[in-house]
């Protein structure tokens, strides 16, 4: 079985998964300004309810923010392991070739 690995191509990779943790970012930061321009739902008992508690608005809130930003850094780390890969492969290959 032989394996091929082209470098050029996890550099290609990685700029496009770069891209998706960016585009990721850009709809967490329009969103954040969407949900973080006002409460309308008010400050009374109502209000309380709908935002306060375990399961409340704030709380689920928080978790879209935390669980969307694990998401971006992901994307982030992917795409750093694939350019990391491709020097990798390139420095061996430099290495097998003075041999």
């Amino acid at each position: 079985m032989t394996v091929e690995l082209d470098p050029e191509r996890f550099r290609k990779a990685s700029t496009k998964t770069g891209d998706v943790r960016d585009k990721i970012k850009d709809v967490i930061d329009t969103l954040k300004g969407s949900l973080d321009s006002g409460s309308p739902w008010g400050n009374d008992k109502i209000g309380s309810q709908f935002y306060d508690g375990p399961n409340g608005y704030g709380v689920t809130r928080k978790n879209l923010y935390d669980n969307a930003g694990n998401f971006q850094t992901t994307f982030g780390d992917f795409s750093k392991g694939q350019t990391d890969a491709a020097t990798k492969l390139e420095n061996q290959d430099r290495a097998n070739f003075r041999r």
